[in-house]
């Protein structure tokens, strides 16, 4: 009996071994980010300028087949508008940054990654956390393993503003309101 167990979890272990050996540990190495709205008087689009990220992922003889792990995050006071100083206080207000000063994202799990022409085109489920209210969000993103080792992920994602407890920027006493819609676009490469 002692010696079937012994012969089980060695199995077990074998089993696993290739997995854990396919895992790597990847760092954000470049990262572009913008949040794009609408006013009652113009188009907006916003840039973030500070992105930090991590994940551990899944390699199979040169192939990406799963994510066990991704966490993003933006300083609030990052996120900078075209459109000057003023309104980028106007965001950063909305956003609550004195009290929350990131935004993030993590992953829940991984939905599927089907192989496509170009690449990976990965479905996700994950939290997304801006100005301490926490949501889960759904995404498909376009992923690709670069020649230099690296993976790069390209998407986008609609958001409503008031899905987490965010007011609208307004300015001029009123006269200027932001729509609620946003549309964060992002592409970003992580190296090991």
């Amino acid at each position: 009996m002692k010696a079937n167990i012994i012969l089980w979890v060695a199995g077990i272990f074998l089993l696993t071994l290739p997995l854990a050996q396919g895992q790597s540990s990847y760092k954000l190495s470049k990262s572009s980010m913008t949040v794009s709205g609408s006013s009652n008087l113009h188009d907006w689009t916003s840039t973030v300028n500070d992105l930090k990220g991590q994940g551990t992922f899944v390699l199979t003889d040169n192939a990406l087949t799963g994510i066990n792990s991704l966490e993003i995050s933006v300083p609030v006071t990052s996120i900078k508008s075209s459109k000057g100083s003023i309104m980028d206080g106007k965001t950063h207000g909305a956003l609550k940054y004195k009290e929350y000063s990131l935004i993030s994202y993590q992953l829940v799990r991984v939905d599927g990654i089907e192989k496509t022409a170009t690449g990976y085109r990965v479905k996700t489920t994950g939290n997304l956390t801006i100005a301490g209210a926490k949501r889960s969000i759904t995404m498909s993103v376009d992923g690709k393993l670069m020649s230099d080792g690296s993976l790069n992920f390209k998407g986008s994602k609609a958001l409503k503003m008031t899905d987490f407890n965010v007011s609208p920027p307004t300015a001029m006493m009123g006269a200027l309101t932001t729509g609620d819609d946003v549309t964060v676009n992002f592409d970003i490469t992580l190296m090991k």
